[in-house]
């Protein structure tokens, strides 16, 4: 999921709403390259997901303390 995310900018990368047909709206993730790198794959999984809930609004952001789990 996390080869899906595009680079908008140095520190704001897009997930568009066209990777699940379920997605409402776009997620975006709030992170510098190295943050981006050390991340794991299941929290931008974990961000697909939220932009699929009912009368979320857009964008759904994920900032770079983001993890995957509860």
């Amino acid at each position: 999921m996390k080869k899906k995310l595009q680079k908008i900018n140095d520190y704001e990368w897009l997930l568009p709403k066209t990777v699940r047909k379920e997605m409402k709206v776009a997620g975006k993730l709030i992170a510098n390259k190295a943050i981006y790198d050390a991340m794991e794959d299941g929290a931008i999984e974990q961000l697909s997901n939220v932009c699929c809930l009912p009368g979320v609004v857009e964008p759904v952001c994920a900032l770079p303390d983001a993890h995957f789990g509860f």
